[in-house]
C-alpha cells in the first residue's frame, strides 16, 4: 500500500467517524476530563504565578504535586493492539512510560506525549513545546485515531 493510499483511508476513516455516533466508555471520558482539567489547571498555576508547574501520573492520592488519578479500569500507555496516531508514525515515540508535563509561563511546556486506554479503546494527549494540545481517541470499530 502506498502513501498515498494510506493518507487516502486515513482521511476518508476521519470523516466517516465525525459521522458515526460513538461516545468514548465512561472510563476514559471521566480520564478525559481529569485530564482536561489539570492541564487547564497546570496552564493556569505556571501564568499566574509565573513559575513552572509539573503534572504527573499518578497511581496514588498520596504523591506531592498537581497529579492525575485514572479511575478504576483505565491504564498508562498505549496497548499493542492500538496502532500510533498517523501524526506520531515516525517520531520515535512508542508509547512507554509516561513522563512529567512541565508547563511554564506564557503558555509553553515540555512536548510530551501520553496515552490512556481501557481496553479496545485509548485516547492520547500530544502536547507541543508552544503548549499546543491535541486530544486524539482511537475508535476500535473504524481502526482510526479521531480528534476527541
Amino acid at each position: 500500500m502506498t502513501a498515498t493510499t494510506r493518507n487516502l483511508l486515513h482521511h476518508c476513516s476521519q470523516h466517516l467517524a465525525h459521522l458515526l455516533p460513538g461516545s468514548l466508555c465512561a472510563p476514559l471520558s471521566m480520564a478525559r476530563q481529569e485530564l482536561h482539567k489539570n492541564l487547564h489547571l497546570a496552564f493556569r498555576l505556571a501564568s499566574t504565578q509565573q513559575r513552572a508547574v509539573v503534572l504527573q501520573p499518578s497511581t496514588t492520592q498520596a504523591e506531592a504535586g498537581l497529579s492525575l488519578i485514572l479511575p478504576a479500569g483505565v491504564r498508562w500507555g498505549r496497548p499493542n493492539t492500538v496502532p500510533l496516531p498517523p501524526s506520531l508514525a515516525d517520531s520515535g515515540w512508542r508509547g512507554g512510560k509516561p513522563r512529567p508535563i512541565t508547563v511554564m509561563p506564557h503558555r509553553r511546556a515540555t512536548a510530551n506525549v501520553w496515552f490512556l486506554h481501557h481496553g479496545r479503546e485509548a485516547i492520547c494527549l500530544r502536547l507541543a513545546l508552544s503548549g499546543t494540545v491535541e486530544m486524539l481517541r482511537y475508535r476500535p470499530v473504524l481502526g482510526a485515531w479521531t480528534p476527541c
